[in-house]
């Protein structure tokens, strides 16, 4: 495995010898990072749980991987670029509750795409405390209180191809 670390961030990114990505983010620049590496995820509603027990928010997402360029000399019957996606698994730790908003009635059954994950400082709100916020498309969010970042995110498949490519009008 090869791995890196900046001694001033937390992040420390792994990679096995199949390219599946292995991360540890603390800070508000690696989440940052985590949200790049997430963004148009589709996340079943039935695969993201929260484990009151242990504090654990748990998410298995099947990610674009924007960091990885398109298969070389691959196209798809249509001429387009084939990229990868690959289930990735996601816990975030020390978590002390969890809010949504605009949640659909029946979570278990959607699907959510994932545009962004924000680092919120609620010293500003409420006094103490931060919270880490999945923003979906249509408006749906959740948001995790905890009071540290620490957040794991790892591939749990080598990838599929796909020639769909997300796209946002900007």
């Amino acid at each position: 495995m090869r791995g890196t670390a900046t001694p001033d961030k937390g992040v420390v990114r792994m990679h096995d010898q199949a390219g599946q990505l292995r991360l540890l983010a603390r800070d508000e620049d690696d989440v940052a990072v985590v949200s790049a590496l997430l963004q148009d995820a589709i996340i079943p509603g039935a695969d993201m749980e929260f484990n009151r027990k242990t504090n654990q928010f748990i998410i298995v997402a099947n990610r674009f991987c924007w960091e990885i360029p398109p298969l070389d000399g691959v196209t798809s019957s249509d001429g387009k670029p084939v990229h990868e996606r690959r289930l990735c698994g996601i816990c975030v730790r020390h978590v002390t509750a969890v809010q949504h908003h605009n949640w659909p009635a029946m979570r278990q059954d959607a699907l959510f795409n994932l545009l962004a994950l924000r680092h919120i400082d609620m010293a500003e709100q409420v006094g103490e405390g931060m919270s880490l916020q999945f923003e979906f498309s249509g408006g749906s969010s959740l948001r995790l209180l905890t009071d540290e970042i620490d957040i794991t995110l790892a591939d749990l498949d080598a990838g599929h191809p796909t020639s769909l490519q997300p796209s946002h009008d900007v």
